[in-house]
């Protein structure tokens, strides 16, 4: 693949730039085709593009201890750029270490209908391809409903909520359950700096400071462990754009289409994301200022969390910030 100038891709503040004769990549000094990193200032041509995103996973999954040889590796697949980017660059760093353990990929299907089942196909071709096992469980099968059946018997109400709340606390408990059941000891989410972005600011306006303390995964956390399994993110640090380019220029086949429901409904997190996009005009830099505000407030709230007293669902006996039900059980309890 090719970085090609065009008028469409500068309108939507792309980070690729018209080359001239002068321009090489900073690193290898190639002229021609480059990609524009506006962040950094820095020109890269697809080789050296790769070669940085493939050492930003590392040096992340390194710098904060995400994984050890002798975990048991669970990764979240959703078919996507994100979780397909994720998962090639984990069976490349198994290669590497000494005596790990096997990777295994766990898919949900939640029961969008004529979604879910390309996402789970492309999931599924690709752990054939690199012989990594893989599950799926669905929210049929565990909760007894699929995520349509559920916004259709609660749509019509007056205390429906968007797609997106219902299908996140599901998504999130099955997904933990599973890995635990599987005897995992780290599930690993190909959540990219665009998310942490948009979810950081998405708490902020919203009120939920206790949601950024949940973000578990960077602390060493052994009392909440008793109960979720570590998670992490080693695409943390990258755009996620430069996923989507990775991907291509690796010829990673990924599903491209968004869920029916993003657009059928207007989530606030897609207009947090137009905002942030919009921000990085004249701001380059402003996911990363994002980032860095999360890291700070969370070293915060970890101190706080440690000291204070877990308070359990009395359903499920799982930690919650609710009186009483968790909000898992909360969803059960309300469409049965």
């Amino acid at each position: 693949m090719e970085f090609l100038y065009s008028k469409r891709i500068m309108n939507n503040n792309s980070e690729f730039k018209k080359i001239n004769k002068k321009d090489k990549c900073s690193f290898c000094k190639k002229n021609g085709n480059l990609y524009y990193r506006k962040h950094s200032g820095q020109y890269l041509c697809s080789e050296c593009l790769i070669m940085s995103i493939e050492r930003i996973i590392y040096r992340t999954i390194s710098k904060y201890k995400m994984l050890k040889p002798e975990d048991k590796i669970i990764v979240a697949l959703s078919g996507g750029k994100d979780s397909i980017t994720l998962l090639y660059n984990l069976i490349q760093i198994q290669k590497k270490t000494y005596k790990s353990k096997s990777l295994v990929a766990l898919s949900i299907d939640e029961g969008i209908q004529s979604y879910t089942q390309r996402n789970l196909k492309i999931a599924s071709e690709f752990c054939e391809k690199y012989n990594i096992e893989h599950k799926i469980i669905s929210f049929k099968t565990r909760i007894g409903k699929t995520l349509d059946e559920i916004i259709e018997l609660k749509r019509t109400r007056d205390d429906f909520k968007y797609r997106c709340n219902y299908y996140s606390i599901l998504r999130n408990r099955l997904l933990n359950d599973e890995a635990k059941q599987l005897g995992g000891t780290v599930l690993v989410l190909g959540t990219n700096l665009t998310d942490i972005s948009e979810t950081f600011l998405m708490n902020i306006l919203n009120n939920k400071f206790h949601l950024i303390g949940d973000q578990y995964g960077l602390d060493d956390n052994k009392k909440i462990y008793n109960y979720y399994i570590k998670k992490v993110m080693p695409l943390m640090k990258i755009p996620q754009n430069e996923i989507l380019y990775y991907a291509k220029l690796k010829n990673l086949k990924y599903i491209n289409v968004h869920c029916l429901y993003r657009k059928q409904y207007p989530i606030l997190r897609k207009k947090i994301l137009e905002f942030i996009e919009n921000l990085k005009i004249k701001s380059p830099e402003i996911e990363f200022n994002l980032f860095n505000g999360f890291i700070e407030l969370l070293k915060v709230f970890n101190k706080e969390e440690k000291q204070k007293k877990l308070n359990f669902c009395i359903k499920c006996n799982y930690p919650t910030n609710n009186p009483q039900n968790c909000n898992y059980c909360n969803i059960l309890e309300d469409i049965y």
